[in-house]
């Protein structure tokens, strides 16, 4: 695999980032975060923590469902 190095421009990465990102649907963008929270949650042990909120927002959802 050959090597690359590119120059930019200092906030040109910004731009291009940004570019990236409009160019993906809400769903596309979503399931990123989606993804990155999951990284987040296996990388810093977080399973029980994670557990606990899901199920707390499953609770409030039940209540408010019935109203």
């Amino acid at each position: 695999m050959e090597k690359q190095i590119r120059k930019i421009k200092l906030g040109e990465e910004e731009e291009r980032d940004l570019q990236y990102w409009q160019s993906k649907t809400p769903a596309e963008r979503v399931s990123m975060v989606q993804e990155l929270r999951e990284q987040y949650i296996r990388l810093f042990n977080k399973e029980e923590e994670y557990n606990e909120a899901k199920e707390a927002v499953r609770q409030v959802y039940k209540v408010t469902k019935r109203t």
